[in-house]
């Protein structure tokens, strides 16, 4: 099912709690839309992180679910998921990211450094989301936190510029995995 990762996993790292006065449909449409975009932007990593001054950018390559894979968010993929999201409001939408970070050195070389790979799960539930994050595997040069700070402050503008109401905080709760 599209939207859904049948083997999403049940030990996860962190919880967050926010409100939203938008229907799930209007949210779902703007997450899907962010992060198709934000697959062709990069960003400096103080953004993410502004404990660390390096000379760093990051850059995402989010997949959306569809049972148990996970597909590109290309301009294909994005046109499937809005006409399925118009079609049916979805309970929940799962995605598998990379954090990619290259380290700038002289004349403006990239150099890779180890990426970051998470799997985050939107669940819409009345006018509440909830998000589940899992970091599979990387470094975790950027901390759970402050990685979901940043992608709920690229929701709000992806909100704002559709007219819609921002999503409004809730709590954060890091998970410890037994």
């Amino acid at each position: 099912m599209l939207g859904h990762y049948e083997n999403f996993p049940e030990n996860i790292h962190s919880i967050s709690y926010f409100q939203s006065e938008n229907s799930a449909k209007n949210l779902q449409q703007a997450i899907l839309c962010l992060f198709q975009r934000m697959n062709h932007e990069t960003f400096d990593l103080v953004t993410l992180n502004p404990y660390l001054k390096q000379n760093c950018i990051v850059g995402f390559e989010f997949g959306v679910a569809d049972g148990l894979d996970f597909n590109f968010l290309d301009h294909n993929e994005l046109d499937q998921c809005l006409k399925c999201v118009d079609e049916t409001e979805l309970e929940t939408l799962d995605f598998f990211f990379t954090v990619r970070y290259h380290i700038i050195k002289d004349g403006n070389k990239r150099v890779p450094l180890r990426f970051d790979y998470f799997v985050i799960r939107f669940v819409f539930q009345d006018s509440s989301l909830v998000l589940r994050t899992r970091h599979e595997r990387g470094t975790q040069r950027v901390q759970i936190d402050n990685l979901i700070d940043f992608i709920v402050r690229q929701i709000n503008v992806e909100l704002s510029c559709r007219l819609l109401m921002p999503l409004f905080s809730g709590n954060f709760k890091k998970v410890s995995i037994q």
